[in-house]
């Protein structure tokens, strides 16, 4: 009995390492593939001679970083590179190069911190191989010894959260992010985007009862499907639990289905339609800030609503543009809970009024305290003049 037991655990580990091997190969083979297709695009660059000669001024730009002790990267991939290219402003090119130099020390702190933890756990390791050796008699407890508890694999985990949304594809109401607003956004823009996208998706598979999520008009050439699938290495693969399509949501549903949300419109929605298909723009318009999802919505004849903000929240300054991952959590709360006031507990307290005048406040606060010690200190200093004067007469 214990054989058979043994020979099924050391299958199991058996099967996991393979997987694990084989994710970690794929993910190589990806990681080369963008490589050499950013290689490809900077040879198409250097076929231009000017390109060519802004390529070797912006290395001589980036040495001068270095030189200057900027925050510059050691390495520069293809990728970068070209994305360096792309950009037209100095500030811009150090925003990125200081990205890229925060991402290049996160890693080597994490190659650390991973060095650490495998000396720990040899340290440990011999430990627990002394204590082994003494056979007291007793029952031991432990990972490696008797227990009474199952281990639950992250490989588990994973296939019930992807059990949830295959069952949400089938029997939950939809949601659609419309992916056709690339041209309207810039480079980091879109970088931003595909990262809001992938919370989105991580938050809707982490929530109770989830929905089934449609990536309409998605360019699978595009640069946001570039950051999107490397984001999520299986976004492109037959068994993905949500709807990944370049076609538009005009061809998967009907009109009188669908329902843009735009907080450029007048019209609130006071509940939550489970017959609904509530469609998201994702669209990043710090840049831009024309309505560019309300004027889509009015061009296909759909419905617009917008979330009510003014009637159950204080609103401070600013638009009301939320980033995506925060909508879909608006809309999994409503849905759950039906209470406007939990959902939009997700809005950051930051931009309602109450936290603004709070920051006023403690701004005029701290400028009346310099505004005393500028005068506090002038007196002082007419003080120590006058009595100088009177010394020396």
């Amino acid at each position: 009995m214990r054989l058979s037991k043994l020979l099924e655990n050391t299958m199991k580990i058996a099967r996991v390492m393979n997987s694990r091997l084989y994710l970690q190969i794929v993910m190589n083979e990806r990681a080369i593939a963008m490589q050499s297709d950013a290689q490809r695009k900077l040879d198409e660059l250097f076929s231009d001679p000017e390109n060519k000669k802004r390529y070797q001024i912006l290395e001589l730009e980036v040495d001068v970083l270095r030189h200057e002790a900027e925050r510059v990267p050691q390495e520069l991939k293809p990728s970068d590179w070209w994305m360096l290219l792309q950009l037209s402003s100095k500030r811009q090119r150090k925003k990125y190069l200081h990205y890229l130099w925060c991402n290049e020390i996160a890693k080597t702190n994490q190659k650390m911190k991973k060095e650490v933890k495998r000396t720990q756990w040899l340290a440990e390791k011999a430990e627990t191989t002394a204590e082994q050796t003494e056979d007291t008699g007793e029952m031991k407890y432990g990972l490696a010894y008797n227990s009474m508890f199952l281990r639950i694999y992250q490989t588990t985990m994973n296939h019930y959260y992807n059990a949830k949304l295959i069952q949400a594809m089938m029997f939950a109401p939809k949601v659609v992010f419309d992916c056709s607003y690339e041209s309207y956004m810039t480079n980091h823009e879109i970088h931003n985007c595909a990262k809001q996208l992938t919370l989105a998706f991580a938050n809707n598979r982490a929530h109770v009862d989830p929905m089934c999520l449609h990536y309409c008009n998605l360019d699978k050439d595009g640069l946001l499907m570039e950051y999107f699938h490397r984001n999520m290495p299986t976004l492109l693969d037959d068994d993905f639990p949500a709807i990944v399509t370049s076609q538009s949501y005009l061809e998967l549903f009907q009109k009188d289905q669908l329902l843009y949300l735009t907080p450029y419109c007048k019209t609130d929605i006071t509940e939550y339609d489970p017959d609904t298909v509530y469609i998201i723009g994702a669209v990043i318009d710090k840049s831009n800030t024309e309505p560019i999802s309300l004027a889509k919505a009015k061009k296909n004849g759909i419905r617009m609503g917008k979330l009510p903000i003014e009637r159950h929240l204080k609103w401070g300054l600013g638009s009301k543009n939320f980033p995506i991952d925060q909508i879909i959590n608006i809309l999994l709360d409503i849905r759950y809970t039906g209470d406007w006031k939990k959902a939009l507990q997700h809005v950051p307290n930051r931009k309602l009024q109450e936290s603004r005048e709070y920051k006023l406040q403690k701004k005029l606060k701290h400028l009346h305290l310099e505004k005393m010690e500028n005068q506090e200190s002038s007196a002082i200093k007419a003080f120590d003049f006058a009595f100088k004067n009177r010394k020396q007469s």
